[in-house]
């Protein structure tokens, strides 16, 4: 596995549960839903965890949530 970096997207290869910027609503992210890196956890060359941003055009918001790095890219 190769570690990414802030900026970096990838695809989720699960669901993921997240929460809308700005509110107290939590949804969760399909498979599928592209994902860009917002911080790493830990050491950069071999992340525990990945904060990660994804936009949700039918809210017309973001929403963050936290990816362990075996389950990334």
């Amino acid at each position: 596995m190769n570690a990414m970096r802030e900026n970096d997207t990838f695809v989720l290869s699960k669901p993921v549960e997240a929460t809308i910027i700005g509110e107290h609503r939590t949804v969760v992210l399909p498979l599928g839903t592209v994902v860009t890196v917002v911080l790493v956890f830990g050491d950069p060359s071999s992340p525990a965890a990945y904060e990660v941003e994804a936009f949700l055009p039918k809210d017309d918001a973001y929403a963050l949530a936290t990816v362990e790095a075996r389950d990334a890219g």
